[in-house]
């Protein structure tokens, strides 16, 4: 139910133990005051209770001043000076109790306020109280254990009850009019003053160690606020029986009727603060029970999605898998379990990675990218995925990492190369088509070659192709002419370029030749593998190229080289045929 966290924990705590080591200052200071104006009220409240001495108020400063400086993350200056103040306070209350003791002359009792105290009805003028004695000595070793980590899981909690027990008696005795029970008179006893403040320095105390039992296990425990609640409302119902009491005994309705009717308005005002309380809590409780039935149907939901999602959705924190939506089992095999905490570079493609990282890179800067790329499934295939990554921001609004919707998309990637195939290759011969070529040729013309080197480009053109055509048919053609490619194909070198210009027309670009008698060479081998005969469906043919060749000049342009090749061609064309001709 409670929502601060622990920082804002630990402030409340120190706000609270200096307010409480101010108001013990504040009790110290009144008390000198009333002693050296001579105000009494200020010293006992009552004329009838027991005054607080002023040595007593020093004690209180002093032990304040050793749990302030100890407090928080002291120097260690702070803690030896701390720790010198509540041994000191401590020797005085046990010198004090010696002298109770001993029944010793007035020492010490004379020297702070010495012609003030001299006027009280104490027996022993200017002295703290036993009690009181007792309270100090055990607080100023809890004082004094406040930095002291070894041997104090037991001997400080005790030092602080039996600190804190003696005081607690006595503000219940004031309460409720009962200082006869445990002995007080006006000139003997602790006064209230007395306890309240030193109550007010256990608890400050306390609170100068949060890492201790209590404070400790009351902010570990998600109740802090209810049990504080819980233990105001416990405090609250004798405070106001004995705050009320007085009043209905000047209603003279009799002892037994005071009592009475002070039980029950104490009852009735901390039931209703406690209804109003509940009612808080029942409120909140409604609150989170919708909310966490709100979550759960939209946990539910969302379960009802990633089990059936076609996109696979993918937490990265840094380089590894933080989590991964079930239907990655269904889209790359393997559970999630088998994804998760893995490295996911790993299961990329590695012509992938280089524009995955800078993915990646652009995505920690903020932006949100899609790119495409492979994952290798739990069979080690690849398939091509569509990842749309932006940051993560969790519940808090932090950066955590990246999260990404994966889509496979093979038979998109599919349909993509095969039109950019039918766009750059001819369907028949397997060869580039005329445009490609055309392209190919214009960059190779713009590039600058080695020197001694020149792009050498030949023009071929199937003899007698039409008798073919119309004897047995364009299937029958259509064959012949695609082992003539695959043979020109596999007679040029790794790199050249193949292409099918049109009908039964093929230019081949030969970059890095280095004369025209080397080109030649080529156009040569390839004639040659190209008039082998041609075996078709239990039929041999005999199919022959008429070669044109030509060295792309610098300064030609791709009209001017093709039309030189193509001259060059006619003239074997029209010449003997099956032959290679340079221009």
């Amino acid at each position: 139910m409670d929502s601060a966290g622990p920082d804002a924990c630990l402030k409340d705590v120190a706000w609270c133990r200096r307010i409480a080591l101010l108001v013990s200052f504040a009790i110290a200071a009144t008390t000198w005051v009333g002693w050296a104006a001579g105000i009494d009220p200020l010293t006992r409240v009552y004329p009838t209770w027991p005054q607080m001495m002023p040595w007593t108020g020093l004690w209180l400063v002093a032990l304040g001043a050793a749990i302030l400086a100890q407090s928080g993350h002291p120097p260690r200056w702070r803690v030896w000076a701390g720790r010198g103040l509540a041994v000191l306070v401590a020797a005085l209350a046990a010198i004090t109790l010696l002298e109770y003791a001993t029944h010793g002359l007035p020492g010490l009792d004379l020297m702070w306020f010495g012609d003030a105290v001299r006027t009280s009805q104490q027996a022993w003028p200017g002295r703290p109280s036993p009690q009181t004695c007792v309270s100090v000595l055990f607080l100023a070793a809890a004082a004094g254990l406040i930095r002291v980590d070894r041997w104090t899981r037991v001997v400080w909690p005790a030092c602080m009850a039996a600190g804190g027990a003696i005081p607690f008696v006595t503000v219940g005795a004031y309460l409720f009019n009962a200082l006869a029970l445990v002995g007080y008179s006006p000139g003997t006893g602790q006064a209230l003053m007395t306890a309240l403040a030193l109550l007010l320095l256990a608890a400050a105390t306390t609170l100068a160690r949060p890492d201790r039992f209590p404070v400790a296990w009351l902010l570990a425990r998600p109740d802090k606020a209810s049990l504080l609640r819980l233990a105001a409302l416990l405090a609250a119902l004798p405070v106001v029986v004995a705050v009320s009491r007085p009043i209905f005994t000047r209603l003279g309705l009799g002892e037994q009727a005071d009592w009475t009717f002070s039980i029950l308005l104490g009852t009735l005002l901390v039931g209703v603060i406690t209804f109003a309380f509940i009612q808080n809590e029942q409120r909140l409780l409604i609150e989170k029970e919708l909310v966490s039935k709100q979550r759960a149907d939209a946990e539910a939901r969302y379960r009802i999605l990633a089990d059936n999602a076609v996109d696979v959705i993918v937490h990265l924190r840094g380089a590894d898998v933080a989590w991964i939506s079930p239907s990655v089992e269904a889209a790359f095999g393997g559970p999630p379990e088998r994804w998760t905490g893995a490295r996911f570079s790993r299961q990329i493609h590695r012509d992938d990675r280089d524009a995955i990282v800078a993915a990646l890179q652009r995505i920690a800067g903020g932006e949100s990218v899609l790119q495409r790329f492979r994952i290798r499934s739990a069979d080690g295939s690849f398939r091509w995925v569509d990842g749309h990554g932006k940051p993560y921001v969790d519940a808090d609004g932090r950066t955590d990492g990246l999260i990404a919707a994966l889509r496979i998309v093979d038979d998109q990637v599919e349909v993509e190369q095969r039109l950019e195939r039918l766009a750059r290759f001819d369907t028949l011969t397997g060869l580039v088509n005329r445009a490609e070529a055309i392209g190919r040729l214009a960059a190779a013309l713009e590039q600058a070659q080695p020197p001694g080197t020149y792009v050498g480009v030949l023009f071929c053109d199937v003899d007698h192709f039409k008798e073919i055509n119309d004897t047995w048919g364009h299937g029958i053609g259509d064959l012949v002419l695609a082992t003539l490619a695959e043979r020109v194909r596999e007679g040029v070198r790794r790199g050249d370029t193949v292409g099918r210009t049109g009908g039964d027309e093929m230019l081949v670009l030969l970059p890095g030749v280095h004369s025209i008698d080397e080109l030649t060479q080529i156009a040569e081998k390839i004639r040659c593998r190209a008039a082998q005969p041609i075996q078709v469906s239990g039929k041999t043919f005999s199919a022959t190229l008429s070669i044109g060749a030509t060295l792309a000049l610098p300064g030609d342009s791709v009209d001017t080289v093709t039309a030189r090749a193509d001259a060059a061609m006619y003239q074997a064309k029209f010449g003997d045929r099956n032959t290679v001709v340079r221009n």
